[in-house]
């Protein structure tokens, strides 16, 4: 196995420096959360999922790079495409109509991307329902006596 890509690391710098800025958003003097976490409660909690995943297909994209020699080209689109809206949502809250606009370009460019992927996700979920119905009836036909334990 090689040692682990610095990519890795700066992600997951970046994650984890995002979600400490968001609970930075305390006032100090009575603990009270502030008005514009209280408003877009919602925004901010599809943000940090949205971080989450996109910072899961960067590392998982990187792991099996880095153990099989190439990665997944799908964990690249997912990276893509939720890295692409997690500023759209911060958009959302700062400027509204414009968010509004660019998260309607965004549901445009996820339709085209699924439908893009549709045979790759067919062919993949074809041959992963081929493997484990292989598997069941392998462990259904398999009539071994029962072993002793060695003493």
């Amino acid at each position: 196995m090689q040692q682990t890509s610095p990519i890795i690391a700066q992600v997951y710098i970046f994650y984890i420096t995002t979600l400490g800025v968001l609970l930075q958003v305390i006032f100090r003097e009575n603990n009270d959360v502030s008005p514009v976490l209280k408003k877009y409660k919602v925004i901010i909690s599809i943000f940090i999922v949205v971080i989450t995943i996109h910072v899961g297909a960067v590392i998982l994209g990187e792991i099996f790079r880095i153990w099989i020699g190439n990665g997944i080209p799908i964990s690249g689109v997912i990276s893509l495409l939720f890295g692409f809206l997690a500023p759209i949502l911060l958009l959302l809250i700062l400027l509204p109509i414009f968010g509004w606009v660019l998260l309607g370009f965004w549901f445009l460019l996820l339709a085209k991307v699924a439908w893009d992927y549709k045979q790759q996700c067919h062919h993949f979920l074809g041959q992963l329902l081929v493997r484990a119905l292989h598997a069941f009836e392998r462990l259904m036909n398999h009539t071994s006596a029962p072993q002793e334990l060695p003493i």
